[in-house]
């Protein structure tokens, strides 16, 4: 078995000696979808696939995809330092008989490990670029500096935390794997333990954004902006920005998004099963890996816990027709059950993808209708109308319902039916398909802050009436 492994090794060494490597997607025959790191002749990168296999393989292609990412990261990493991670392991081992911290990375180089995971894909590659045209040195890490005074462009504090934990991660897997067969294995697991511990304290020092309560909606448009969404979908606009073949579907579709503020990924995965037309409910399903979906290159995910989301009689009415008279009549359509499906090209009737859902909203986002009421209304431009934002909208009306509610409770002296701050947070947990109370609160945030903003603005317009009672007398 050691042998075969030292022969495969080799043959690797041999052959991919510094890859720059992409991902790549791949489909089983079972659905069960992988993205791995390729070379530059599509042929796997072995290290990257085997720790992907191993620690990633059950996880969600978005999530592959998130971890892949970082392995480009690193990847681009061990072409400026002119060495793969492996390679630098295997050749301390052989020079030296152990793994020291000082052999291994010296405090420099963990230094500069934490300053490549801040930098953007694009600055670290132009890092890269400037690092081709100068003579590397194995045994030291340079980084180029920028010619310019301008600091290179960084990523936020969680993704470079995420990039430094998965080099750490991927750092432990190759050490281990590498060195399981030595005779003294047992005596360089707390070497490695010591150097993982170092690259992990390379993530920021400062105040972890997972603690800042922040309002979700400070980008989103107001809510006049989603009902004037609504108005230019209606089927009856003759200013509707589609064509007769796709206006119901994409009408559905927004309407959709506004009435359950579902999740991208759980609406492009709902199937015709999935309507409960006798309660007109929306079930939402979690289908990773699903034999029936084919035909898309990212297979889309619920993220979100399942659940069962209400929606309107003439939503429900409307799907069901979509359904008996349109869906039906496009070509390939009985080989899935998807609900919304593509209407034209080589993807006509295949389950609608990611792209094409994102172009729809996109073709809203910046009509001259829109814009015109936009900048009617005063509304800031800076508030981009996207998929995701219809789910604020939809916690936002929500938040209003309960205002209603407990109000029209406390006239009626129904003081039982007023719904507690804890019970909204439990039951916007349901409705958005939360695992935690923490995201509940973050959209409870927008509640909070309209109601208090109330508050002081009736407080300032008292204050006002007061100050000019008798002003000019």
């Amino acid at each position: 078995m050691e042998n075969n492994f030292i022969q495969y090794k080799t043959l690797y060494l041999l052959f991919l000696s510094m890859p720059d490597l992409h991902r790549k997607n791949f489909i089983a025959q079972d659905g069960e979808r992988f993205t791995l790191l390729v070379n530059e002749d599509g042929i796997p990168d072995f290290w990257t696939t085997l720790y992907m296999t191993t620690k990633v393989r059950s996880q969600t292609q978005a999530t592959q995809r998130a971890h892949l990412n970082n392995l480009v990261h690193i990847n681009i990493w061990e072409q400026i330092v002119g060495e793969r991670l492996s390679d630098k392991i295997i050749r301390i081992i052989n020079d030296h008989a152990t793994i020291l911290n000082d052999d291994l990375f010296t405090t420099n180089e963990i230094h500069q490990i934490g300053h490549h995971c801040k930098l953007t894909s694009k600055a670290a590659r132009r890092n890269l670029k400037a690092s081709s045209k100068k003579t590397r040195n194995d045994n030291l890490i340079k980084f180029i500096s920028p010619i310019s005074k301008i600091p290179d462009p960084i990523v936020g504090v969680e993704q470079q935390i995420g990039r430094i934990r998965e080099f750490a991660e991927y750092f432990e897997f190759l050490a281990i794997n590498i060195l399981r067969s030595k005779p003294s294995f047992s005596a360089y697991l707390d070497r490695i333990s010591r150097i993982k511990s170092n690259i992990l304290n390379q993530k920021s020092k400062g105040r972890s954004s997972r603690n800042k309560v922040i309002d979700p909606d400070r980008k989103a448009p107001p809510p006049e902006v989603f009902d004037e969404v609504m108005r230019i979908v209606d089927l009856e606009n003759p200013m509707n920005p589609f064509t007769s073949a796709v206006r119901t579907r994409n009408y559905l579709l927004f309407r959709v998004l506004y009435e359950t503020g579902m999740r991208t990924g759980e609406i492009l995965q709902l199937k015709i099963t999935d309507i409960d037309f006798s309660d007109s409910a929306i079930q939402v399903r979690r289908r990773h890996n699903d034999p029936e979906d084919t035909k898309r290159r990212f297979e889309p995910n619920a993220k979100t816990e399942e659940r069962d989301i209400p929606i309107s009689r003439k939503l429900s009415n409307e799907l069901r027709n979509y359904i008996l008279y349109e869906r039906r009549e496009i070509p390939n359509t009985k080989s899935h059950s998807f609900l919304f499906v593509s209407n034209k090209g080589k993807s006509k009737g295949d389950p609608l993808s990611l792209i094409q859902f994102s172009k729809m909203v996109e073709k809203v986002a910046v009509s001259e209708k829109l814009a015109d009421f936009i900048e009617k209304n005063g509304f800031s431009t800076s508030r981009t109308l996207t998929k995701h934002s219809f789910r604020h909208n939809f916690n936002n009306r929500f938040s209003k319902i309960i205002d209603t509610n407990n109000a029209l409770a406390v006239e009626e002296g129904r003081l039982n039916d007023v719904i507690s701050e804890k019970k909204e947070i439990e039951q916007r947990m349901y409705l958005n398909g939360h695992r935690s109370a923490t995201s509940a609160i973050v959209y409870n945030l927008r509640h909070t802050k309209e109601q208090a903003e109330k508050l002081l603005k009736n407080e300032q317009n008292r204050i006002d009436e007061h100050l000019n009672i008798g002003e000019f007398q």
